[in-house]
């Protein structure tokens, strides 16, 4: 399938289920919402994977590139979802969608030699990133906190960010070596085990209201489907344009937040976002 239309359905069910963790980690905390998100993933995929008859490929670097895949991912949403918690979700998703930029920047540690073209939407992506940081603080959702708390939604976003990257280079890989769907499954499940033990260790004791469950099984489906259509794009021709076009998520996750929840978005915010979206699109169709 065309790498830019699984990028953007990636986009589409991230971007989505963004927006809903900022109610379910808000209602009932970051780590015990995901846990129920990991379940539903864990459970569609193993059914996937055993009904589509996959072959389980066995290859030890793989594997290890799957489960670190796993790990990131649950790092990533964590963070994600305590950002968005804290919110503003208009400040918190697009520093995280800044990611392509870090992804360019270590292939070019790798070998990558980037046009004028791409240096240019890098720095666009980097600097709407800096620029939502640098403003953050007159944002209304922050006039009435201390600067402190600002730092620290900033510092969880940047946090996620870094996790983002992680998860798209060990995904990429993982997908190469033993296919899109097994590194989904391992993914999956081993993001769950690792949840699991976290509450076990806080001793946490997670009572999801029933009234919760279908809006977290909503969150659980669309969050699984978007890294679906991520690793497919991934393990395409294209993988580069369907890693960027999938970085727009948070169009789809701040466009809810004003249409929803009326979260204002000031001139300045408006025009980081757009500098992210542009340069995304540009590092897509130029690479």
């Amino acid at each position: 399938m065309n790498p830019i239309v699984l990028g953007l359905l990636s986009a589409a069910g991230l971007g989505t289920a963004d927006f809903l963790a900022r109610f379910s980690a808000r209602r009932l905390g970051a780590v015990p919402a995901y846990a129920f998100v990991l379940l539903v993933g864990a459970v569609v995929s193993t059914v996937w994977f055993f009904v589509s008859e996959h072959e389980i490929i066995w290859s030890p670097p793989g594997l290890a590139l799957a489960i670190l895949h796993g790990l990131s991912v649950t790092a990533m949403c964590v963070l994600l979802y305590a950002g968005l918690a804290r919110g503003p979700v208009a400040i918190v998703a697009p520093i995280v969608a800044a990611h392509p930029a870090l992804v360019l920047a270590v292939n070019v540690v790798m070998g990558t030699r980037p046009s004028a073209t791409q240096w240019g939407a890098m720095i666009a992506i980097i600097a709407g990133g800096i620029l939502i940081a640098r403003t953050a603080d007159r944002h209304p959702h922050f006039a009435l906190a201390d600067r402190g708390e600002m730092q620290k939604t900033l510092l969880i976003a940047s946090a996620a960010c870094l996790a983002y990257v992680a998860l798209l280079l060990t995904g990429q890989a993982a997908a190469h070596s033993i296919g899109q769907l097994q590194t989904l499954w391992i993914g999956r499940c081993s993001g769950l085990f690792f949840i699991v033990l976290l509450l076990f260790i806080q001793r946490q004791n997670v009572k999801i209201p029933a009234t919760w469950l279908p809006l977290l099984l909503a969150q659980g489906l669309l969050d699984s489907a978007g890294y679906a259509a991520l690793l497919a794009g991934l393990s395409t021709a294209a993988p580069h344009i369907a890693m960027v076009m999938a970085s727009t998520f948070s169009v789809f996750t701040v466009g809810l937040a004003v249409l929803v929840l009326r979260e204002p978005v000031s001139r300045q915010h408006a025009f980081s976002i757009a500098l992210i979206t542009v340069g995304a699109a540009v590092l897509a169709g130029t690479t």
